[in-house]
């Protein structure tokens, strides 16, 4: 997870001097993480949609402060394979893993995947894009449009309007 976390942080540096797209962030996460399976926002909103479908275990990967602010109905806030192992015994549960962009959910699904978890996606631009299609998110209080951009640089992924950082 620190390697993951250092990555992180060097990218979010580099991505705020050179810019980033989303392009950017699907060339990363295929060079990175290749082989690991995805899942659009459209395909899990129409999940949640059909009332027969069965919904999978939806696992937020960001850190607590991001989560307070936003997050997908139902969704549980682990943030490392090792914790989500700890709580998923069926290593054949259909299980999604989102973020922000989806970089670090993609660590997570290769995590879960070593762990012999064999039903993981990762949500294809993970909660930004789930904002931008203006698809619901919860909070704490209900309903929210809001979301933690994570830094300057990723946050222009997101529509400026959706930023909220925690109170300091």
């Amino acid at each position: 997870m620190i390697k993951i976390i250092i990555a992180a942080s060097i990218s979010s540096f580099l991505s705020g001097l050179f810019g980033v797209s989303w392009d950017s962030v699907d060339k990363k996460i295929d060079r990175e993480y290749p082989g690991i399976e995805f899942i659009s926002s459209a395909q899990l909103f129409q999940k949640y949609q059909d009332e027969s479908a069965e919904i999978p275990l939806v696992i937020d990967v960001r850190e607590a402060d991001e989560f307070l602010i936003s997050h997908l109905e139902n969704a549980v806030n682990l943030e490392t394979g090792e914790l989500i192992s700890r709580i998923v015994a069926d290593k054949d549960a259909p299980i999604v893993v989102y973020c922000s962009v989806g970089y670090r959910s993609a660590g997570v699904a290769v995590e879960l995947a070593e762990l012999g978890y064999s039903n993981v996606v990762n949500l294809r631009h993970s909660l930004f894009e789930w904002a931008n299609n203006d698809y619901p998110m919860v909070n704490g209080a209900g309903d929210t449009e809001k979301v933690h951009p994570f830094n300057d640089a990723w946050g222009v992924l997101v529509e400026k309007s959706r930023h909220l950082y925690p109170p300091r």
